[in-house]
């Protein structure tokens, strides 16, 4: 089965009359400013175990957000009821809670519209609903790499999104994302991670994914400890993505105002090595995040974050644009500013560059559980999972396990000392926002026993 979907023109209408009833109720209401957004998101997953296909299922879901304003008060609020009848009794307990509020001494009025807005990602124009012919290509390719046992899952999405507000924009918008996780095991204490990342099922490379995590599984075979001290760490770009995501948050002025960050009063300085460069995207290819618009109408851009080590903006939206002085970024979520879709900066070293380049150090490939004991500082501990490797004068000499990664982001990205030319897109359960990146080698970094 190959069936190919989109979303249908009866749940455009839908959404559409969602948007009228919100902008009715809101005028009857007396609100002076509103923004209302609905999101119609069609998925399509393959789920696998044990090397088999175990579930294929597609659903479709509608919910909307909305934000209202009225002499300086404000409040948003999520609406999942498509009923006109449901939905305006959602307004009105969402009215009646912001009148009770108090002003907002930071408030600023949404961006005046109506805007023009180009697209410039790509994305497919239907979702292969049944991807399970991809996902079994990837589960050979694993056990040809050398898994016993595989699992994982494919899910495929096609959202679209429609914006109105009371400042004259009214926009829409559709993208396409393909996803795929590959475990594979070797056995019990021999696993391997693979992830692929797209915006069109053709370009879905499932095979590289299949086979990048068989072949760490076999290589995790035989772990033995390490001991706790200072090593080179050479991070693979599925680590590494993690640590970027948390960068791309901290450049928020939301995260800074919160104490959130460890980015704060930096602006202009160098808070990274001169080779290191990262950018947001509100649009690129492969970007499976990209939009024309962000959740305030803007049209999106793209905002160089770090340039050359040096910090160069912060993420904005109307409301941290107006108290910092300076303009919006185009990075509006309703509540906060965030990042779409982050790229680092290639290096010029191949992996077996890097290897040959370690003394003594460490190569992990995926982590999970990251805690920060300090956000503000950047301080943060993570345990790597799957394969990791020791390296000694350059070359890999066994797989080892039961440690702990405990450093700073801060200190880190003045440590770097080389980075992978080669860059791919991660996004999974660690990585909530796409990250195109490599990997990279970064001195001195702490080493302890997991507990």
């Amino acid at each position: 089965m190959s069936t190919k979907l989109s979303i249908d023109r009866a749940t455009e209408e839908k959404m559409n009359d969602i948007l009228d009833w919100i902008a009715n109720k809101c005028k009857s209401l007396g609100v002076e400013n509103y923004d209302a957004i609905t999101f119609s998101e069609l998925s399509g997953q393959s789920r696998f175990s044990n090397n088999s296909i175990t579930t294929v299922n597609y659903l479709l879901t509608l919910e909307s957000m909305v934000y209202m304003s009225k002499g300086k008060k404000r409040i948003v609020g999520l609406i999942t009821s498509t009923e006109r009848e449901s939905l305006e009794k959602t307004l009105e307990r969402l009215y009646n809670s912001m009148i009770t509020g108090s002003p907002d001494s930071e408030f600023a009025p949404l961006p005046k519209g109506p805007f023009n807005y180009k697209r410039l990602y790509d994305s497919d124009d239907s979702l292969l609903i049944d991807n399970s012919e991809y996902a079994a290509r990837a589960i050979d390719a694993a056990i040809m790499s050398g898994a016993k046992r595989v699992a994982g899952s494919l899910q495929g999405t096609m959202q679209k999104v429609m914006l109105r507000t009371s400042n004259g924009v009214d926009a829409s918008d559709i993208r396409t994302a393909y996803t795929l996780n590959v475990r594979a095991f070797v056995e019990k204490d021999a696993s391997g991670h693979g992830v692929a990342v797209s915006t069109s099922i053709k370009g879905l490379d499932v095979e590289s994914a299949g086979k990048q995590a068989g072949s760490n599984a076999k290589n995790a075979l035989s772990p033995k400890q390490v001991e706790q001290g200072k090593y080179t760490l050479l991070i693979g770009r599925t680590v590494f993505a993690n640590l970027v995501e948390a960068i791309g948050n901290s450049a928020s002025a939301f995260s800074i105002e919160s104490g959130l960050s460890f980015l704060p009063d930096k602006l202009g300085s160098e808070v990274a090595v001169q080779t290191f460069s990262l950018t947001d995207h509100g649009q690129v290819k492969g970007g499976v995040n990209s939009r024309s618009f962000d959740d305030e109408g803007l049209p999106t851009r793209t905002t160089s974050i770090i340039e050359k080590g040096v910090l160069r903006s912060h993420l904005h939206n109307s409301t941290t644009a107006k108290k910092w002085n300076t303009d919006s970024t185009a990075n509006a979520g309703l509540i906060e500013p965030h990042p779409w879709n982050l790229e680092v900066s290639s290096g010029d070293s191949s992996l077996e560059e890097m290897i040959s380049e370690v003394k003594r150090g460490i190569y992990i490939t995926n982590n999970w559980y990251t805690r920060y004991q300090s956000y503000k500082l950047g301080e943060y501990s993570t345990l790597p999972r799957d394969y990791a490797a020791y390296i000694e004068n350059g070359e890999i000499k066994h797989s080892v396990a039961g440690f702990r990664v405990s450093d700073s982001i801060p200190r880190q990205l003045k440590s770097i000392r080389m980075i992978g030319k080669e860059r791919s897109w991660v996004k999974w359960w660690e990585v909530h926002t796409p990250v195109l990146c490599p990997d990279v080698l970064v001195d001195d970094v702490t080493i302890t026993r997991a507990t």
